[in-house]
């Protein structure tokens, strides 16, 4: 059984493809989710956050997103001690989730990891697959997505990796501007292969 993770920039489909891979009965992770669930109230991660940067970055017990979002965008030592906090607590977390899912014996185990190209490959990952498309496609769904102006999106599209970066950590390219139907298809075969070895 094999971990694969998912990666693909702004509005590249991953979440479509994400249900694609649950309909064939493979469970799914989530790392954004995992990194809001380690900084949940009264999780260690929060309490981590507010003893190095102080209270004034907690609302009602919670973290206050805007606020230390806004701290990281600008302040770049900021951002590396807000991850030295967070990477190992997301790792430990992830690796938890896979084990108790590893128990099910599922045909595969799919962890969705929107920066996985920037931040490099996890070894809980097997195999990772890059969902690849257009530049001009994504563009227009991120914008018909997001509704948000072009400029913006081009904004984020330029702090993400290339296309080129991301496909030089693939080692499986999946092309979503092919139908759902196509891509379903695609899925199967590699989950298919997937058991013959």
């Amino acid at each position: 059984m094999k971990v694969y993770g998912l990666t693909g920039g702004i509005g590249s489909g991953k979440t479509t493809v994400r249900q694609l891979f649950e309909q064939e009965g493979v469970p799914t992770l989530d790392a954004d989710q995992i990194a809001r669930d380690v900084v949940a109230k009264n999780q260690p991660g929060l309490a981590e956050i507010e003893r190095i940067f102080g209270a004034d970055f907690l609302t009602d017990g919670e973290l206050n997103r805007a606020k230390l979002r806004e701290l990281i965008f600008n302040d770049t030592s900021a951002k590396k001690t807000l991850e030295a906090i967070l990477h190992p607590l997301i790792r430990q977390r992830t690796e938890q989730l896979i084990e108790q899912l590893e128990k099910q014996h599922p045909p595969a185990i799919v962890i969705e990891i929107p920066l996985l190209t920037e931040t490099g490959k996890p070894n809980y990952i097997d195999e990772v697959i890059v969902l690849d498309l257009a530049p001009e496609t994504q563009l227009k769904r991120a914008i018909t997505r997001d509704q948000l102006p072009a400029e913006d999106i081009q904004k984020i599209i330029q702090q993400q990796a290339t296309r080129a970066e991301r496909l030089s950590v693939a080692d499986i390219i999946l092309n979503t501007e092919q139908s759902t139907e196509t891509l379903k298809k695609d899925i199967q075969s590699l989950l298919h292969s997937n058991q013959d070895t």
